[in-house]
């Protein structure tokens, strides 16, 4: 479990940097809450798989911890997800912007 830990660390980091850089900047609060809306929306949806998964491997190849399934569910796995919709949406609605221009 230590190593899935340390390949997902990256995306982690990367996914919060995202965040921060998202919640700090200049765009309208609409705009925002739109994009977090959608982002949301996609990382709640990863919850039941990623919950599935980390069961399987419970049940299968490692007993894990109580607290490594809800650090892995909530920080890491739904964070990290949420990062990157943030990212995705952001340059989609920049692209949609500049193309009714």
């Amino acid at each position: 479990m230590l190593i899935i830990g340390a390949l997902v660390l990256p995306f982690f980091i990367y996914a919060l940097v995202t965040y921060f850089k998202f919640s700090r900047n200049d765009d309208p609060k609409d705009k925002k809450e739109q994009i977090l809306a959608c982002s949301s929306k996609y990382a709640l949806g990863v919850f039941p798989i990623g919950w599935l998964i980390l069961h399987l491997y419970h049940s299968f190849i490692a007993s894990i911890p109580y607290n490594t399934y809800r650090d892995a569910m909530w920080v890491l796995l739904l964070f990290t997800v949420q990062g990157f919709a943030i990212n995705y949406y952001k340059k989609r609605m920049q692209q949609s912007e500049a193309s009714q221009e």
